[in-house]
């Protein structure tokens, strides 16, 4: 058996392995959380993406379901669209209303604009 000095020197050799081996433990823990963390993150963006894509690919797929099922005697259902013209209007009040006309080319001998506010505001040089 060795002496009393081999003894403790080997035993220091040990204690400092040890507190090597927990440092190392220690970091790696700490790599572990922070890849837990970005575990958790990412799924939760990957949650809310699927949220958002799964009920449009649904009704994408539920769409091309339908189309193929169709017999050729059957009808699509119609689009309902919204018109921008007043519906409580009489189209019969149009036929006595004249409209001016307005040439398209400017007129032989009009007189060239005189008055500083028909000018335009901006004389560039």
């Amino acid at each position: 058996m060795g002496t009393l000095r081999d003894l403790q020197y080997a035993l220091q050799e040990k204690i400092e392995e040890l507190r090597q081996r927990d440092a190392l433990i220690d970091e790696l823990e700490l790599e572990l959380d922070q890849k837990d963390e970005l575990i958790q993150r990412l799924q939760n963006e990957l949650d809310k993406y699927r949220s958002v894509i799964r009920p449009a690919t649904a009704q994408q797929v539920q769409a091309q379901q339908q189309n193929l099922v169709l017999q050729p005697d059957q009808h699509r259902s119609k689009r309902q669209a919204i018109s921008a013209e007043p519906t409580a209007f009489d189209i019969s009040e149009l036929c006595h209303v004249t409209l001016p006309f307005y040439p398209k080319s400017p007129q032989k001998g009009l007189p060239p604009i005189s008055s500083p506010s028909l000018q335009p505001a901006c004389m560039c040089l």
